[in-house]
């Protein structure tokens, strides 16, 4: 049976924030895992693993047809392609990475690729995918299949077409997200004009590694920015947290976009226990199943029959306010991928040692973090646009990792985020976009 599924009012949105700039088309919603290592990897052999890996996860391969509420994606019958990139790239920051703009065209595809960039001293395998297709774990569980069959395993492939919108609905019959009240600051202060103008990469990000062990990651870094947040004196500060939805359902493999999200706000006394005890409630509640409430009257679901170029010209006004005002409607999106076994994205002469995932460009969002774990320490970056950079960025990255470092001698034994106190190694990995 040929792979088709809804396009959903999330996966709208984002296609939706496509837009052609100088010319061609930009794909600001994408996702980004990076695995980084050295070794002689055979090319052959990883573009065989990438059309094997393809061949079982058709939702890596989709394409999108038909227009406003009978849109869907549908099977391309087009492997995910596999290109070979020489750079000087550094994986530190989106300087010299102009081969991450390649757009991932949602009508004509391909939605996903694989990139390999042979740099100076080391390689980057890259697995690029349309957010409206593909969203973080489901880029995972892909580049999971791509390593396996790279290694000569059996692939696990996708056993589902479902989308998130109905995967919500299935659990929560259904209760619309609370408004969050005025909006907030970036903490990184007011926005200030570009010296130059970057057309081409509206935002930047950069990436720092925090060596050793640390629970609780995700808490800290919350804490810290906030803590930045108020050296620029504001006082408001919430992140959005995504939250995958597969693990609500068994044996549930896909790689289509099935995150959900919640809200923590942080307060003057907020704690690390407290910050997790936040979480675990709203889980318990399931409310990251939650239809986001963007309109106080409109329903959400007619989004579906507004034509996209719609959506597209008032999210570029959004854009303008926002970022005029420096006020957004959380402080930051903070996505964790936890620790990540890095030895699976090894073969054919490749040996990995880091993996990570870059933040999408999402211009109405001040602040994008993603952590990453890995056996010698966690790797955060930090995204955000160009008028609330300028340098501001390393800053707020220097003060969490020091402010983190320093922490370290205190030992604070929290446990991991979890749904239900006893939880399974799944359940551990539920927080991610």
């Amino acid at each position: 049976m040929t792979y088709t599924r809804p396009l959903s009012t999330i996966e709208r949105y984002y296609v939706s924030c496509d837009s052609y700039k100088n010319g061609q088309l930009h794909t600001p919603c994408v996702n980004q895992m990076v695995v980084e290592g050295i070794g002689t990897i055979d090319e052959e052999e990883l573009r065989k693993a990438v059309v094997r890996a393809s061949y079982v996860n058709p939702g890596s391969r989709v394409k999108l047809v038909g227009h406003l509420g009978f849109s869907r994606w549908v099977d391309s019958d087009n492997s995910t392609p596999l290109r070979i990139v020489h750079s000087h790239w550094d994986g530190r920051s989106n300087d010299d990475a102009e081969f991450l703009l390649k757009p991932l065209p949602p009508r004509s595809g391909p939605t996903s690729e694989v990139v390999l960039v042979h740099a100076d001293n080391k390689h980057f395998i890259i697995i690029r995918s349309h957010h409206g297709a593909m969203d973080g774990r489901g880029t995972l569980h892909f580049a999971n299949d791509v390593f396996r069959c790279l290694r000569g395993e059996d692939p696990i492939g996708e056993n589902s077409s479902i989308n998130d919108m109905q995967l919500a609905l299935s659990l929560n019959d259904h209760a619309k997200a609370d408004s969050l009240g005025r909006d907030v600051a970036a903490a990184t202060g007011s926005a200030k004009p570009q010296s130059t103008q970057n057309l081409e990469q509206p935002s930047r990000w950069i990436r720092k590694t925090l060596l050793g062990k640390h629970k609780s990651l995700l808490a800290k870094v919350a804490l810290e920015i906030a803590r930045y947040a108020r050296l620029n004196d504001e006082d408001n500060v919430r992140f959005q947290i995504p939250v995958d939805m597969r693990p609500h359902e068994e044996n549930l493999n896909s790689t289509a976009n099935l995150t959900g999200g919640i809200v923590v706000k942080v307060n003057l006394n907020s704690t690390a226990e407290s910050w997790n005890s936040d979480i675990q409630q709203q889980l318990a509640e399931k409310r990251e199943t939650e239809i986001p409430r963007f309109f106080k009257i409109f329903p959400f679901h007619l989004l579906n029959w507004v034509p996209t170029a719609t959506i597209r010209n008032s999210n570029n006004k959004l854009v303008k306010k926002r970022q005029t005002n420096s006020l957004f409607r959380t402080t930051g999106v903070i996505s964790n991928l936890g620790l990540l076994k890095v030895e699976q994205f090894s073969g054919a002469g490749f040996i990995a040692n880091k993996s990570y995932f870059i933040p999408p460009e999402f211009e109405t969002t001040a602040l994008f973090v993603t952590l990453a774990g890995h056996k010698e320490g966690v790797e955060i970056i930090m995204r955000a646009p160009q008028q609330l950079d300028g340098g501001r960025v390393e800053d707020m990255m220097n003060f969490v990792i020091e402010n983190i470092e320093q922490s370290i001698s205190h030992k604070i034994e929290i446990p991991p985020l979890q749904i239900i106190k006893k939880t399974t190694e799944a359940e551990e990995e539920k927080i991610m976009a």
